[in-house]
């Protein structure tokens, strides 16, 4: 027979008798005509007759036929035994973690598990329920048809890529190492880095339908941050300064922060190129909000200009360089410390503070808590820091 490519049905069936000859044969010295005769055919079948590979849930119950599985038997792949109905019913597709799971358990193919997905498995030797699943889930970081914190974490991947994926950030890349003030400290407490991330991604993503105009960052200076301090005296100042900022190009977002981050707030860059503050108001004081407020407004001023960093605070944890001199500008934003230090002797009663607030146009929180914090006496002006006010103006 002549070797050469089978282009129909005649050749193919021909080819098909001769390979049959070979085999029967039991000549060894045709074993390359076989390997060569077999390729031939199988590449004629893969045109001609390929039907496809099966769907998941067949290849799943094709597995289970094989190993002589129940249902119940792929509540470790699959999840609890509703989920496992609502997967093998159609109800329901897979996760990624499913996917992970049940190759590695029954060792289905990636590539007829993958199907009808969207998107690669991450191949990385990572574990996205490392991420505080159940506390995103809680404060709301997943869309809405995620139902429960089972839920959320039979589909941690998909969520967490989806809304990393979004704001330009890689799960489990910490950002911001060098400027993690909170990464060595004191107090000892111990960082999470992965919820520090989730953080950052759940703030930016809170920028993304807001269209800012681009900011000018050297208009924003010392007499900048005055102004911003000064709408401390209204009423809703905290909603004023974010309407502020806006109007100046830097998004001002306000998000809980999550278990073992000891956060008070973050400056960073924003997907459109903008400013970001995060706030997480985690004292809830009227004097730590405009203190932090002013020390991130710091950051924007002197380190995001040359830096593409983002710089977490943990205003109770070790300080650096870039720590102090944001540190130094937000108290100037009050008044120059040669000013300062003559104020600071004459803050004998609650009036005396509430009269210098009115001199400088500021709240008299701003005033009692830098004077709480300098003299180290906090049980004096308990009433003038504006306790339990902020969280109910921008968490309402």
């Amino acid at each position: 027979m002549n070797i050469r490519i089978i282009r129909n049905s005649e050749e193919y069936k021909k080819a098909t008798v001769y390979l049959d000859e070979l085999l029967s044969s039991g000549d060894d010295s045709n074993d390359d005509l076989i390997d060569v005769m077999a390729l031939l055919i199988s590449n004629y079948e893969k045109v001609h007759f390929d039907i496809g590979l099966p769907d998941p849930v067949s290849a799943i119950e094709n597995r289970m036929e094989q190993q002589g599985l129940t249902r119940k038997d792929l509540i470790p792949y699959l999840g609890s035994q509703s989920r496992v109905s609502e997967v093998m019913n159609g109800k329901s597709p897979l996760s990624l973690s499913m996917i992970k799971r049940l190759h590695e358990g029954l060792g289905i193919s990636y590539e007829v598990l993958m199907q009808d997905q969207t998107r690669e498995l991450d191949e990385r030797n990572v574990n996205y329920e490392d991420y505080p699943i159940a506390a995103m889930f809680k404060k709301g970081f997943f869309p809405k048809v995620i139902k429960s914190v089972t839920e959320a974490k039979e589909r941690a991947e998909e969520l967490v890529r989806d809304m990393f994926e979004a704001v330009k950030l890689t799960p489990f890349a910490i950002a911001g190492a060098p400027h993690l003030r909170s990464a060595v400290h004191t107090t000892n407490k111990r960082m999470d880095g992965l919820a520090l991330q989730a953080w950052q991604a759940k703030v930016l993503h809170q920028t993304l339908d807001k269209k800012l105009p681009k900011c000018d960052l050297d208009s924003i200076d010392l007499p900048f941050l005055r102004e911003i301090l000064k709408l401390s005296r209204l009423e809703k100042g905290p909603l004023l300064a974010k309407e502020e900022l806006a109007n100046n190009g830097i998004h001002l977002v306000f998000q809980e922060h999550l278990p073992k981050t000891y956060l008070d707030g973050a400056a960073m860059w924003g997907v459109d190129g903008n400013p970001v503050i995060g706030m997480t108001i985690r004292y809830d004081r009227l004097d730590n909000f405009w203190f932090v407020l002013m020390h991130e407004l710091a950051h924007v001023s002197l380190h995001l200009k040359n830096s593409k960093e983002v710089y977490f605070d943990d205003l109770d944890g070790e300080k650096n360089s870039d720590e102090d001199e944001a540190d130094d500008m937000a108290l100037k934003a009050l008044a120059e410390k040669s000013e300062w230090d003559k104020y600071f002797a004459l803050l004998t009663t609650p009036e005396s503070v509430v009269n210098l607030a009115k001199k400088l146009m500021v709240s008299p929180a701003v005033i009692a808590g830098r004077f709480r914090k300098e003299s180290s006496d906090y049980r004096i002006y308990n009433r003038l820091i504006g306790s339990n006010e902020v969280r109910k103006m921008v968490f309402p």
